[in-house]
């Protein structure tokens, strides 16, 4: 698997976790959630793993360019 493919894997992971987070915040501030508590709850734990998902991209693009980084100053 080349380094363009996992990059973009990373990234639709990022913007898959932020549409998450959005859709929850949304969902946490209309007033059909204050009405029941286990949307509520559903919505915060459903954040809180979006939020893991976003971080855990992020951690794939960072290896990568540590990686990058490492072939490019051996090649050097």
């Amino acid at each position: 698997m080349s380094d363009s493919s996992i990059l973009g894997i990373a990234q639709t992971g990022m913007q898959t976790g932020l549409n998450g987070i959005k859709k929850n915040a949304l969902n946490i501030a209309s007033k059909e959630a204050m009405q029941t508590q286990s949307s509520l709850v559903n919505d915060v734990v459903e954040m809180k793993m979006n939020k893991y998902q976003v971080l855990a991209s992020g951690k794939v693009i960072e290896t990568v360019d540590e990686t990058l980084g490492s072939l490019l100053d051996e090649k050097a």
